[in-house]
Formats: C-alpha cells, structure tokens, sequence
C-alpha cells in the first residue's frame, strides 16, 4: 500500500501533479488544499495518498493530511459517490467542517458542495453518521507540543510497519503528543505512543474484568 509520497514537483497540471521518488515518476490527482500550497518545480512535496486499483488502471489520489485521505476513504463509502467526487468535495470543506457538518445534521451545508443534491446529501448523512468516532479523529489537546508533520508521518509509518492499521496508528501517534517532553525526537515519539497505547489496553481490560 501507498500511503504517502515526498519527491521533487515535476509538474502540475489542473488537478494532476507529477513527483519524482527517487527517479521514479507518479502521477497523483491532487485535492485542492495540495494545490494550493504547491512549492516551485523541483522543490519537494509531499502528500499523503489513496491507491485505487481499478481493471484498467491504479491511480493515486493525493492529500495535505491524514485527515484529509481519511475522509476520501469515508465519502468513497457512500452510495453513489466515486472518486472524483469524493476528492471534489474534499477540495472544498476542510475535514473538520464536513465532520462537523455531519454530525450535526446540516443536509444545507452539505448541499452546498460541489455535486451534492439532496438525495446524495441525506446518502451521506445517514451512511456516515456513525463513521467519525472520536477514537479515530481525536482532538489534541491545545497543550501538546506541535510536532512536525514529517515526524508524525514517519512515526505513523513505523507504527504501521509494525502491524497497526493505518487508523490505530494515527491515533496513538496523536494521544500521544500531550505526553511528550519538552525535548524529543522520532524514537521517543515511538516509545510514548506505545506505551500509552499499552496503558489505555490495560485501562480497558481493567474496567471489563472490574
């Protein structure tokens, strides 16, 4: 699986961008806030990718975050809503707004995103009111240390390498952050996240056995 690239900008067309990994060249279809913030041609990017493979072809989708390809996995879910739509709608809302749009049952606001009627609108209210738990898009709490994203991606790779999901991982990489000391690199990152993913284990063995 392909969860995220980070290469030289080749060029960028529309909604398509082209990296270069490491001499290898991957067309990507980008979501807005990634075009948005495209740095000159031969500086890096790096975005975080959805890998759909089709019978004629694989073809990568491109995001500024995780939260970001997490909700194009959600809105892919839904009936009647394919990729192109799914990273249109997403090019127009940030994550938190759509959630939040969701949750509390704004059918208006969905409404007013890119090939969203009202039939589509309820679709999503009704399939996805109950796939944003908390335990998968956690708040940080405003005290916590701001850590780079190139440590949390490489700390979420890890995570995953290690046999997590993809969703776990990000998790324990975010409850984690509040926990850390004032100075810290990716191991300690690592070491916190895994601990505290083993205490809150405990936590909950505990109060099923209490």
């Amino acid at each position: 699986m392909i969860i995220s690239l980070r290469g030289r900008l080749v060029d960028a067309t529309g909604s398509t961008v082209i990296l270069d990994v490491q001499g290898v060249g991957y067309e990507v279809n980008a979501s807005g806030s990634v075009l948005k913030a495209l740095p000159p041609p031969g500086q890096d990017l790096q975005v975080y990718t959805y890998l759909q493979v089709r019978e004629d072809a694989m073809v990568l989708y491109g995001f500024s975050s995780w939260e970001e390809r997490r909700l194009f996995e959600r809105l892919m879910g839904v009936a009647g809503i394919g990729p192109k739509s799914a990273l249109a709608i997403i090019s127009s809302i940030s994550p938190e707004a759509f959630i939040r749009a969701v949750k509390s049952k704004d059918l208006k606001a969905l409404t007013r995103l890119p090939g969203v009627g009202k039939k589509t609108g309820e679709r999503i209210l009704l399939e996805l009111k109950d796939a944003f738990p908390d335990t998968y898009w956690p708040e940080v709490e405003e005290s916590s240390p701001a850590v780079p994203q190139d440590i949390q991606r490489d700390a979420v790779e890890a995570l995953v390498a290690l046999g997590y999901s993809l969703s776990e991982a990000e998790y324990m990489v975010r409850q984690a952050q509040p926990h850390l000391p004032a100075e810290y690199d990716l191991q300690e990152l690592l070491k916190v996240a895994l601990a505290q993913n083993s205490q809150q284990r405990g936590e909950r063995v505990w109060r099923r056995n209490g």
